[in-house]
């Protein structure tokens, strides 16, 4: 009998991004039962288990440290903040020399050779657009509200490069908690700052 790949993610099931989890994990199971109707990879199936990350680094750590040396994985997908990769990464790659594939947007800035960031980086989303913007719209003043993670604050810095080199300004940058849901007095000061454009990063895939 063929022997199975072990194919492991580590999703945000419960916890603030659980919407989101939940979306990666129900794509990942699609994206597996499609490829072993198929016939698998080389032949080979690939047997899929989803193990919760809880939004808490410290569990996902946790779960690539058992995944790695209990299960013996051979792949590993998971992981939306970037803190997380890094949780991840340590028992996955360095310590467990096992492939991690981060499938998210990210800041960049990474490297491994068992370590493959499949999503877009700042320079692929911020260079290309905001200077289209300003000499489109002939805008310059820019508004950063976002969440406050690693990514997006990368995110933004790349944007206040992008922006003050092509003549703009940024007139406010604001962080927010994942659960913040009062948005009011952010308004207020986006009215009162003279911006022409409000720019937030996304949550990944969020």
């Amino acid at each position: 009998m063929t022997k199975s790949i072990k194919v492991r993610v580590i999703a945000e099931l419960t916890g603030p991004l659980a919407i989101m989890g939940g979306a990666n994990a129900n794509t990942i199971k699609m994206a597996i039962e499609d490829i072993n109707s198929q016939g698998g990879v080389l032949g080979r199936e690939l047997e899929l288990i989803v193990e919760d990350g809880a939004t808490t680094d410290s569990v996902a750590a946790a779960a690539a440290t058992k995944l790695v040396q209990q299960d013996k994985v051979d792949v590993l997908f998971g992981g939306i903040f970037s803190s997380t990769r890094q949780a991840i990464k340590g028992p996955a790659v360095e310590q467990g020399k096992t492939l991690y594939i981060y499938p998210e947007q990210y800041e960049g800035q990474e490297y491994h050779p068992l370590l493959f960031c499949t999503g877009p980086v700042p320079a692929q989303q911020v260079e290309p657009l905001l200077p289209w913007l300003m000499q489109s719209t002939g805008t310059k003043k820019f508004y950063l509200p976002s969440a406050d993670y690693i990514w997006p604050r990368r995110l933004n810095q790349s944007a206040r490069n992008v922006v003050t080199a092509n003549g703009g300004e940024i007139v406010g940058e604001e962080y927010f908690p994942l659960d913040h849901t009062d948005y009011s007095a952010t308004v207020e000061h986006i009215m009162s700052s003279g911006a022409e454009v409000v720019f937030k990063p996304p949550c990944r895939r969020a």
